[in-house]
């Protein structure tokens, strides 16, 4: 083990080395709860657009308030404009929000297109001119979600590491990075050791490490390697919160327990997806729910099929037909 399993991120600290992501499309309060029920210290929303949270009628509505159960919990803003995201920032906080996380990784082509996430990367000036803003305009942990640069030519690389070294010197909290480039996405393996030189040039900053953290068991070894603070688990936790369960039982020495079965991946399936229902028209929280599903499902023997099942599905009775008849009649037939 590690000599130290707990994380600080400013003035707050974890007692293990991790936390959930922000997960576009996913990351909302359901989730979030979930996470934390089976261990999870702290997570941060799905990420929020800055230039919508600075309306006040966007701010209000319910689904971007902190639930009172989960704290702490943290908001990530998309952005570019230092005053539109030192407002926002400031608003959340207000609304809040314990911690703010600064997205300068998302990959995706939209963001990119507007110079936003990713996109900043080649622009350090930019990029430290938004944190600075928002570092003025809150009194929170400030963590900044970075890529290894936008692909891996010099430029970018120089690029890289003028901003880490410039955030580390401005105050940043702690920088959570990804080990890929903004153009490799999600292909490929996450390259850690770029992580782990990181945390050598600046052994005293909080570096969290990021990318293909789906396996508990090595994760050990994963940072006793590179030396890193902690790591955070995105696409892992998806329709897996047991994930957070054995991560804590490895981090505090215990015997991690055996996989669910068949009867708590339904309680919790059905938990999550009912969750939805209270809050989202049946269609939209139908058609929401299916992208969980593909996590839940890799843990049934026949997941492929299941699946294809509730992909078809299109209603709640649907839905709930088809998890009973894949996890209740389909387990009492294999007994």
């Amino acid at each position: 083990m590690p000599d130290t399993v707990g994380l600080k991120l400013g003035n707050l600290t974890l007692d293990v080395p991790f936390f959930q992501a922000s997960l576009s499309g996913y990351s909302n309060y359901h989730m979030r709860v979930l996470a934390r029920r089976y261990g999870c210290p702290f997570a941060l929303t799905d990420v929020m657009l800055a230039k919508s949270m600075a309306n006040p009628k966007v701010l209000a509505k319910t689904c971007f308030r902190p639930g009172d159960n989960e704290h702490p919990v943290g908001a990530q803003i998309l952005g570019k404009t230092p005053a539109t995201m030192a407002k926002a920032a400031r608003d959340l906080v207000a609304a809040g929000y314990d911690v703010i996380d600064l997205n300068f990784a998302c990959p995706a082509p939209k963001v990119l297109r507007r110079g936003r996430g990713g996109a900043l990367l080649d622009n350090p000036s930019a990029l430290i001119d938004v944190f600075k803003a928002v570092q003025d305009a809150v009194d929170c942990p400030i963590l900044m979600k970075l890529r290894i640069g936008t692909n891996h030519k010099p430029q970018s690389q120089d690029c890289f590491w003028e901003i880490v070294t410039r955030s580390i010197e401005g105050g940043v909290d702690a920088l959570v990075i990804h080990g890929r480039t903004v153009s490799e996405r999600y292909r490929g393996k996450a390259n850690w050791d770029i992580l782990a030189s990181v945390k050598r040039r600046f052994p005293a900053a909080t570096i969290v490490g990021s990318g293909d953290i789906f396996d508990p068991a090595t994760t050990v070894d994963l940072l006793q390697r590179t030396g890193l603070d902690g790591f955070i688990v995105a696409r892992g936790a998806i329709g897996n919160p047991w994930i957070f369960r054995d991560l804590r039982c490895i981090w505090e020495n215990r015997p991690v327990p055996a996989p669910p079965d068949l009867a708590e991946q339904r309680e919790i399936i059905l938990e999550h997806f009912h969750r939805i229902l209270e809050g989202s028209p049946e269609k939209k929280a139908t058609g929401y729910f299916r992208k969980f599903m593909a996590g839940y499902a890799r843990r049934h023997p026949k997941r492929k099929r299941v699946l294809l099942d509730l992909m078809k599905a299109t209603t709640a009775a649907q839905i709930e037909a088809s998890i009973n008849a894949w996890y209740v009649d389909f387990a009492i037939e294999a007994e």
